[in-house]
C-alpha cells in the first residue's frame, strides 16, 4: 500500500512529465529561427517517470518509456558540444521526412525533396552539428524548476514525516 509521501511523489512527478511534455511542444526562437522541437511525437509521447523505494528511501527518476526516443532524449534536453561527433546521417534523413523540410542548394533556393537530395542535406546537417554543436531546451529541468514551488513545502514536510517514523522504528527495534 502506497504512503501519503509516495502519493504525494507519483502527483508531483506526473506534473513534471505534463509540464515537460508542454515544454517540448513550445515554438522556440533559436538563432533567430522559430522552431519546433516535436517532428513525430516519439519523444513527447515517451516521456514518464519512475519513482522507486528502496529501503524506504525514494528515488525519482524522469525518463523516457521509447528506446528510439531514448536514443536522442539527453540531446534535446542538454544539446550537443560544439566539436563533438557528428549525429547518424540516417537519423536526420528521418527528421527532414517527418518534419518536413524544404530543401534549398547552395544560392538558397528551393529544390525538389529528391532521395539524393534529402541524403546530401542529412549528412550537411549532421556534419554542421558535429562541427557548430546544438542549444538543448532543457524541457525537464524547467518542468522541475516550474513545478518545484507549487510541491516544495509539501514534499520537504512530507519528507520530514518520512524521517521521523524512520527514526522512531529503528529507535524501537533497538529498544527490544
Amino acid at each position: 500500500m502506497a504512503s501519503e509521501f509516495e502519493i504525494l511523489l507519483n502527483e508531483y512527478a506526473a506534473k513534471v512529465v505534463e509540464r515537460a511534455k508542454s515544454n517540448l511542444r513550445i515554438q522556440r526562437t533559436v538563432r533567430g529561427k522559430k522552431a519546433k522541437r516535436v517532428a513525430s511525437g516519439t519523444l513527447l509521447n515517451s516521456l514518464t517517470y519512475k519513482l522507486t523505494i528502496r529501503y524506504r528511501k525514494p528515488t525519482l527518476d524522469f525518463t523516457v518509456n521509447n528506446k528510439e526516443a531514448g536514443q536522442y532524449a539527453d540531446v534535446i534536453e542538454w544539446g550537443r558540444k560544439p566539436g563533438a561527433r557528428m549525429p547518424p546521417p540516417d537519423a536526420i534523413e528521418q527528421w527532414i521526412r517527418i518534419k518536413p523540410l524544404k530543401l534549398r542548394n547552395r544560392q538558397g533556393e528551393f529544390i525538389k525533396s529528391t532521395e539524393s537530395n534529402i541524403k546530401s542535406a542529412a549528412w550537411a546537417i549532421a556534419k554542421s552539428i558535429g562541427e557548430n554543436g546544438i542549444e538543448g531546451i532543457h524541457y525537464y529541468r524547467e518542468a522541475i524548476q516550474d513545478t518545484w514551488p507549487e510541491y516544495k513545502d509539501r514534499l520537504m514536510s512530507m519528507y520530514t514525516k518520512e524521517i521521523e517514523t524512520r527514526l522512531l522504528l529503528n529507535k524501537r527495534t533497538r529498544k527490544k
